[in-house]
């Protein structure tokens, strides 16, 4: 059998792609894979309470939801013309974040705070709109919100 030299970093190329893609939270419950906090000692009002003023002091807004929490802003320049393509970002297509919250409860007194954004193109035609999931590999900009939110609660 030949050996061949270029088949190893070929295989590493791989593994760090698989990694990157996995968005390196693999010791976390695959629904809190994006982004996520553990909370301990706080009822869900508190929660709730501290979750919204972190989201408002960041452009978001409250939407009603179903189960959960749903905060949405409007997508940068950037981000529509990421999700939306140079139509939606050269004439001003509404674009916008979603991001959806659950708590989870983990333990006696204690429970994860777990969220999960989207991009939503089109937002203001509900025929054309589509809820694009963001990736695993973007999530640090709403991990750092959450980190925030336990932050205001008193978590280390």
């Amino acid at each position: 059998m030949k050996n061949h030299p270029a088949t190893l970093p070929l295989v590493l190329l791989c593994l760090a792609l698989v990694w990157l893609a996995t968005g390196c939270h693999l010791g976390k419950p695959a629904s809190a894979s994006f982004a996520s906090v553990v909370i301990h000692g706080k009822t869900p009002a508190q929660i709730h309470e501290a979750t919204t003023a972190v989201f408002k002091a960041n452009e978001y807004l409250e939407q009603p939801a179903p189960e959960g929490w749903t905060f949405e802003r409007e997508a940068t320049q950037g981000e529509t013309l990421s999700y939306g393509g140079l139509y939606s970002a050269r004439y001003s297509v509404a674009t916008i974040v979603r991001v959806r919250l659950k708590l989870v409860a983990v333990g006696e007194d204690t429970q994860r705070l777990q969220c999960q954004a989207y991009m939503i193109t089109d937002a203001r035609d509900p025929l054309m709109s589509r809820e694009i999931q963001i990736g695993n590999f973007r999530s640090e900009p709403y991990q750092q919100l959450l980190d925030e939110v336990a932050k205001r609660l008193g978590e280390p």
